[in-house]
């Protein structure tokens, strides 16, 4: 049995049925392989960036493995940012690059630059963000090195593996009988107490009045189903991060928006950081980005447990005398059954819930009111047009802000974004993926105008396969989220992100270049109107022209602590809220 033959057979007894990627002489094989395996299809991007993000947004969708690849030297280092995303995501995808032959090679030479040409070292590149990077020298190792990838790519805090394929290696002869396999990892080691944890949950849920649930991008479906029935009985706000946000249903009862040390909801970080007396975090990082730079500030008056997967993260302390455990989220969920179960929990008092939601109805009205504000009603009319089960993928820009602060999700909707990484020209090619996922649905990629020109070359991807993914981009002329920094800290100088330095095309006249239909829009009502009038299920594009100096608020000031957002609200208004 050919080599690469195996492998595809492999992915696809796995689930994986669709690859994402651009041929090239050393990938050849794979490629070939891969058209005439009648259990998968094949989906070409015009750059090995679209094919990496596809990848993502495909297994973000799906909720299971994904697969890209590419050929030698320059394909496969267009991966890496893909490759970075899904690391920083916590999303499996297995990348397979091809490689030279292996008898081209003098790996004995110390100090040689270069094999051949497009000859890299790929696992010495992608290892610092990868979980596991691994060439295949001999055709005898790879029942091994697929099974122990795929089984890493899906294991414990989830993410990339590498796989670097020569292509001699790739056309060898096998017998699949007499390779090889790997034993398996084991089961990870947490050290942890269930007992132990129990108890505190028990003792420190008995003397909370304001307790908060706080649900991260590594929380599983079960557990978010176990959390918010708890949550739901016992009267509790929750709150996600920017990537768990499409969990909840905007308008559930105990669903209280995201939190973020910038660009986050009002009324989630005054939740979180200001008013509660007890938060557990399931699933979540706790950076930066969601807590602030100055940790001093952080939920002053609140007892901290955290609850993660990922021992590093449990490392970076975000309180002196936080708790924190190491535990799997599913075991995490059943211990809150198990309180539930034991009626070792007394439910909040009504008060609290009927606070957090005066001040959300507060916030969203004083927020509502901004013309700063104008962009999210674009976001608002597109939350209005779309149905269940469609898919919004946000680029990285302030529109990313605009989409996290102001879509609201219905059932079963995806909201995806670069969250970490926060890659622009990620929208465009992760819909693709999403799309791939979901053909029925329409998938919405809602692009900055800077962002979109990073991966515009995948237009062609959309016209190839006729895909149901409507572009949206928001043109303001400008790099937006810097322009606003600049007249923050740079005296108003837009050097490089604004007029008459940076400028972008008529985007509706290039789609229709590419063949795809196109429209300008001004009003938020002209894009609801071009979006519920749309009548197949072909691609589409649609330019938001914004004009320039567009903002994104509320915003927190560097330092501040993040429930002070800007612009600041009346204090003699909400002094209420701050006791």
């Amino acid at each position: 049995m050919k080599l690469s033959d195996y492998m595809v057979d492999f992915l696809a007894k796995k689930g994986i049925t669709d690859f994402f990627g651009y041929q090239g002489t050393m990938i050849a094989h794979f490629v070939d392989s891969v058209y005439k395996n009648p259990s998968v299809q094949n989906h070409i991007c015009y750059n090995e960036q679209g094919a990496s993000f596809a990848a993502c947004g495909y297994a973000t969708t799906k909720g299971s493995c994904a697969c890209a690849y590419a050929t030698s030297g320059p394909g496969a280092i267009n991966l890496v940012s893909g490759i970075a995303n899904a690391y920083y995501d916590s999303i499996p995808v297995i990348f397979i690059t091809g490689q030279v032959n292996t008898y081209e090679c003098h790996y004995e030479i110390k100090g040689l630059r270069q094999q051949v040409f497009q000859e890299t070292d790929v696992v010495g590149i992608v290892e610092p963000v990868c979980k596991y990077a691994v060439r295949i020298d001999e055709p005898e190792q790879i029942r091994y090195e697929l099974e122990k990838a795929y089984e890493i790519a899906n294991s414990g805090r989830k993410g990339p593996v590498v796989i670097d394929l020569p292509m001699n290696i790739q056309r060898a002869d096998i017998n699949p009988e007499e390779l090889k396999g790997f034993e398996g990892l084991g089961l990870t080691e947490t050290n942890t107490d269930a007992n132990a944890v129990y108890e505190e949950l028990k003792t420190s849920l008995a003397v909370a009045k304001r307790p908060v649930v706080l649900i991260g991008n590594g929380a599983s479906a079960h557990a978010v189903e176990v959390l918010h029935a708890f949550a739901k009985k016992y009267r509790m706000p929750i709150v996600t991060s920017l990537l768990a946000k499409d969990r909840f249903e905007a308008d559930d009862a105990n669903y209280f928006g995201y939190v973020g040390a910038a660009y986050g909801h009002r009324y989630a970080n005054w939740i979180v950081a200001f008013k509660a007396d007890l938060i557990i975090t399931v699933g979540m990082s706790m950076c930066t980005r969601q807590t602030g730079t100055v940790l001093e500030r952080f939920a002053p008056h609140a007892k901290l447990i955290r609850f993660d997967i990922d021992s590093a993260e449990l490392m970076r302390k975000v309180k002196e005398e936080e708790t924190s455990y190491l535990m799997e989220c599913n075991q995490v969920a059943d211990l809150f059954e198990k309180l539930d179960k034991d009626g070792a929990v007394t439910a909040c008092s009504d008060s609290w819930l009927q606070e957090c939601d005066e001040y959300k109805k507060y916030t969203v009205q004083f927020d509502d009111s901004l013309e700063q504000r104008r962009p999210n009603k674009f976001i608002s009319a597109l939350s209005e047009v779309t149905k269940c089960g469609d898919v919004v993928v946000g680029d990285v820009g302030q529109h990313m802000m605009w989409v996290g602060q102001s879509f609201d999700t219905k059932q079963n909707q995806k909201v995806l974004f670069s969250g970490g990484h926060g890659a622009m020209g990620y929208a465009l090619p992760a819909a693709i993926g999403a799309s791939t996922v979901r053909p029925e649905q329409t998938v919405y990629a809602v692009c900055g105008d800077g962002a979109f020109q990073m991966n515009i070359q995948e237009l062609q991807w959309l016209v190839q396969e006729q895909k149901n993914i409507v572009a949206i981009v928001m043109n303001n002329q400008s790099l937006g989220l810097i322009t606003q920094q600049q007249d923050a800290y740079f005296e108003g100088n837009h050097f490089a992100a604004g007029s008459p330095y940076f400028s972008s095309p008529n985007f509706a006249k290039v789609a229709e270049a590419y063949g795809i239909a196109a429209v300008q829009v001004h009003t938020p009502q002209e894009l609801k109107e071009v979006l519920e009038s749309r009548d197949n299920q072909k691609p589409m594009l649609v330019e938001v022209l914004l004009g320039e100096g567009t903002f994104a608020y509320p915003k927190t000031a560097l330092g501040a602590p993040i429930y002070k957002q800007e612009p600041l609200m009346p204090e003699d208004e909400v002094k209420e809220f701050w006791k």
